[in-house]
C-alpha cells in the first residue's frame, strides 16, 4: 500500500491499479499503483510518495537497498537542486553527486 500525498493546491486523479483514484488538493490517499507509475510519481514535483515500510521490510531485506537509495535521492535533490530521475541506480545516484561536488 503506498501513500500519495499531494502538495499543490490543484486536485489530481491517479491511476491506480485498480482504477481511477481522486487525489484531493493538498490531500492524501491510499492504494495501489504499479511501479512505472509509481516511478512517475516519485519523480513529480507536485506530490509525494510515502511507501509502506513494513511492507518493504517483509520483502526480503530490500528494505535496506530502498534506505539507501531514499537517502541518496534526497542527497542528490540537496547537492543539485532537482529530483533525479527514477531509474538511476544507487551507484549512478552516487557517481552523479561525487561529480557534482567534485566540480
Amino acid at each position: 500500500m503506498v501513500k500519495v500525498r499531494n502538495l499543490t493546491n490543484s486536485p489530481f486523479d491517479l491511476h491506480g491499479a485498480e482504477g481511477m483514484v481522486r487525489l484531493p488538493a493538498f490531500g492524501e490517499v491510499e492504494g495501489e499503483f504499479t511501479d512505472d507509475y509509481l516511478g512517475i510519481l516519485e519523480s513529480s514535483m507536485a506530490v509525494e510518495v510515502i511507501k509502506d515500510e513494513a511492507a518493504e521490510i517483509g520483502d526480503g531485506g530490500e528494505s535496506k537497498s530502498e534506505d539507501e537509495l531514499t537517502k541518496l535521492r534526497a542527497d542528490y535533490l540537496d547537492v543539485v537542486g532537482k529530483r533525479p530521475f527514477h531509474g538511476w541506480t544507487a551507484a549512478q545516484l552516487q557517481e552523479k553527486i561525487d561529480a557534482k561536488l567534485a566540480s
